[in-house]
Order: structure tokens, then sequence, then C-alpha cells
């Protein structure tokens, strides 16, 4: 079990600068410092200017999208904006690096399972899809934008990050060939670079509208990878 905190879960976690307060007086703790609550609170609104700015990206596209329409978007002026943003390069960050190093980790910890090579590429598949569309407008971002743009404005490289995603499912490939699980004849850098092309598609054009859940998809988008790599 692990903990990730980000913006975004931040923002589910904490409605109000003032639930701190009521947390105190229910369980009797001192006062939080005045600027602990501010930083809190200020942290809190940036969630949900983030959270509104990929939105608006992912419908209009980055370049065409104006600061106003992010304030629209939001119900505020395009003023108070600007106290929690300089530009709007400024609403790229943390966007989506964020939610790929939540990928690397998810990654990390289903290939320190003891779970079977085959097995583990499921859960790979199942996860990918729930963080993919429950971040579902960061992540239209991070495929309908410039990779170069994000990167220039994330806190970390995300090409490193998104080698390192790779690299953890290569890493469960290999272990399969060596066990015989799969066919060691397969270019399984190719392979990975196509099953990431398949479970980023499902973007254009799934819902939960469509009557099929997640779980679903995901066990017939690992049946299709699982019988393509079986071993010989």
């Amino acid at each position: 079990m692990f903990l990730s905190f980000d913006l975004f879960s931040f923002s589910l976690l904490v409605e109000d600068a003032t639930a701190i307060f009521k947390f105190e007086q229910l369980f009797e703790f001192p006062p939080f410092p005045i600027m602990f609550v501010i930083q809190m609170k200020h942290d809190f609104k940036k969630a949900e200017i983030l959270k509104a700015a990929a939105k608006v990206f992912r419908t209009k596209g980055y370049h065409a999208t104006r600061i106003q329409d992010i304030a629209d978007a939001l119900g505020m002026q395009k003023g108070s904006l600007y106290y929690y943003i300089s530009t709007k390069e400024d609403l790229l960050k943390g966007l989506v690096e964020e939610i790929l190093e939540q990928s690397v980790e998810l990654l990390g910890n289903i290939h320190n399972t003891e779970h079977k090579p085959r097995e583990k590429i499921r859960l790979c598949v199942e996860s990918h899809l729930h963080l993919f569309h429950n971040n579902i407008d960061a992540f239209g971002v991070f495929i309908n934008e410039d990779l170069d743009l994000i990167n220039k404005n994330s806190a970390k490289d995300i090409f490193d990050l998104l080698k390192e995603y790779e690299n953890g499912w290569l890493q469960i490939f290999s272990e399969g060939v060596k066990t015989g699980e799969f066919n060691p004849d397969l270019n399984y850098k190719v392979v990975v670079k196509g099953i990431f092309g398949m479970l980023n598609w499902s973007y254009r054009w799934y819902h939960v509208k469509t009557g099929h859940s997640i779980k679903e998809v995901s066990g017939i988008f690992s049946d299709l990878i699982l019988n393509g790599v079986g071993g010989k």
C-alpha cells in the first residue's frame, strides 16, 4: 500500500481549508499555524484551477485556449487567476508529470509482486486504463499537445518518466520470456509501443455509456496481448 498525493487527489481530500478547523475542534488538536492553513487553501484552489484548465485544454486545445476561457469555466474573474498563475504556461506545470509518476509507481508495485508475468501484464493493462480514464482531461492534453512544450513547463523530465514506464513493461516481458511464458522471438520494444497505442486510443472512443466497464475492456485488451505474445 502506498500513498501518492498530487494536486488532483488533494482537491478530493480537502474541500475547504475550514475543514481543518473542524478537524481540530473534533479531536482537540492544537491550532494549525495560520500560514499552513492559507497554503492549504491556496493549494486546493490551484488544484481546482488545474483541473478546469485540463478540461478546457482538452476541449479547445492548448493554443486556442485563453485565460478568460479558464476563468469562465471556474466562474472567476480573469484577474483573480493571476493570483495563482503568472502565464498560461504555468497551467501545464504538474498537469501531466504527476500522473506519469503515479503510472511508474503503480507499475513498480505490480512488478514487485509474486504474480506470474502473464498476470502482471493483466494488472498493468487495468492499472493503465484506470489511471488514464480517471484523469481523462489531463491525459487528453498529454495525447493532443506538444510534448516538448509540456516538458518545458514541467518540474521533471516527462520523457524520462515515459522511458521509465516503458522499461517497466519491458522488464515484465523479459521475465516472461525467461520463464517460457512469452515468445522469445518478438521485438518487445515494438510490442510495448503497440500496447500503448491500443490503450491510449481508448481515449477516443471509451465512455462508461458504451456499456463496458474498465475491467471488462482491460480483460479484452489483455487477452489480445497475451494471445499475441504467448510462448511457442
